[in-house]
C-alpha cells in the first residue's frame, strides 16, 4: 500500500505542472523512444527555451515492470536552426515485481533534438546520469534515442 501511494503522488506531482500551462500557446510532441528506457515519450513547451518532457513504460510477462519520468528542460540553439541542445534535471520512478521495490531517482539529462525540416517530426538523443535515494543510493546511467510528432 506504501508503494502505490508513493507511485500515485508521484505521478500526480509530476503530471500536475504541465497541466497548469495547457491554455497557453504550446506546442506538444508525442512519440518513442529506445534504449533506457523504451517506452512512450512526451514533450510539452512552456516557452521558447523551456520544456517538460517525460517518459512511460512497463513489460508484462514473467518479471512485470514499470517506468516514468519527467524532466524539466532548459534549450540552447545551435548554429543550425534545426538543432538544439538541452539539459535540465527531472526525477524517476522504476518498479520491478522481482523485488517489490520502487526505486525513486534523480536524473540529469543532456541532448540534443533536430527537427526535420518542412515537417513536424523531432529526432532526439539523451544521456541522463541517475541516482537511485530509494531504497538504497546508487549511481548509474539512462539513455535513449527517439522521434517524437508536433499535435498542433
Amino acid at each position: 500500500m506504501k508503494t502505490q501511494i508513493l507511485i500515485l503522488l508521484f505521478c500526480g506531482a509530476m503530471l500536475a505542472g504541465p497541466l497548469t500551462t495547457q491554455a497557453q500557446d504550446s506546442r506538444i510532441a508525442v512519440g518513442a523512444m529506445i534504449n533506457s528506457p523504451t517506452g512512450l515519450s512526451a514533450k510539452l513547451w512552456l516557452n521558447d527555451e523551456v520544456a517538460v518532457d517525460g517518459a512511460f513504460s512497463f513489460n508484462i510477462g514473467d518479471f512485470s515492470n514499470f517506468y516514468f519520468h519527467s524532466d524539466a528542460l532548459l534549450h540552447k540553439e545551435t548554429d543550425n536552426a534545426n538543432l538544439l541542445i538541452h539539459y535540465g534535471l527531472g526525477a524517476r520512478l522504476f518498479w520491478s515485481d522481482a523485488n517489490s521495490d520502487v526505486r525513486a531517482s534523480l536524473r540529469a539529462p543532456a541532448g540534443v533534438s533536430y527537427a526535420i525540416e518542412d515537417t513536424d517530426f523531432e529526432g532526439f538523443f539523451e544521456f541522463a546520469p541517475t541516482l537511485d535515494f530509494s531504497p538504497d543510493f546508487l549511481f548509474g546511467f539512462g539513455g535513449a534515442v527517439g522521434m517524437r510528432v508536433y499535435l498542433n
